[in-house]
């Protein structure tokens, strides 16, 4: 455009000086750059975080998990298949319920999740590389907080 002085690329100062804009940014970079590490790792962000849930929290069923991890029943189902189809999950029918589902992770997905795990701890500095890494533990300390603030039951260990 004619008559602009600022480069091109440049946003404009309401943006650039609103907090919210620029961690909307962040998450957006930060999310692009998790999917590539879990996408070298054969796997989703949701299919990650099924593996995380099954791994710390034992077999449980489809929906609970969904609820856990606040993805739609029904798009659970379709990650699951995927885990599934690679080997990484197991799904069979509660013994109390035979409506059910129980879905538990494999050894194939432990090793899979362990090595997904380090690929993210390698790349953890990426977007984030301005920063110290005392800097990244606060940052990540005050998102911690704030999400705990918005959901308690999510963030905030039982007892603390």
């Amino acid at each position: 455009m004619t008559g602009m002085s600022a480069p091109e690329t440049l946003l404009p100062g309401a943006l650039r000086g609103r907090l919210s804009f620029a961690l909307s940014r962040l998450g957006a970079l930060a999310r692009q750059e998790c999917a590539d590490q879990l996408a070298a790792a054969g796997l989703s962000q949701h299919q990650h975080a099924i593996l995380c849930c099954l791994d710390e929290y034992g077999p449980a069923c489809q929906k609970d998990i969904a609820l856990r991890l606040g993805i739609d029943a029904g798009d659970i189902v379709a990650f699951i298949d995927g885990l599934q189809a690679k080997g990484l999950a197991r799904r069979e029918r509660d013994e109390r319920d035979r409506r059910r589902q129980i879905v538990s992770v494999t050894a194939s997905g432990k090793r899979t999740l362990r090595k997904a795990e380090r690929m993210l701890d390698a790349a953890e500095p990426g977007i984030l590389a301005a920063l110290t890494e005392a800097e990244r533990g606060e940052l990540r300390r005050w998102a911690a907080r704030i999400l705990a603030g918005q959901e308690p039951a999510g963030w905030t260990e039982p007892g603390a």
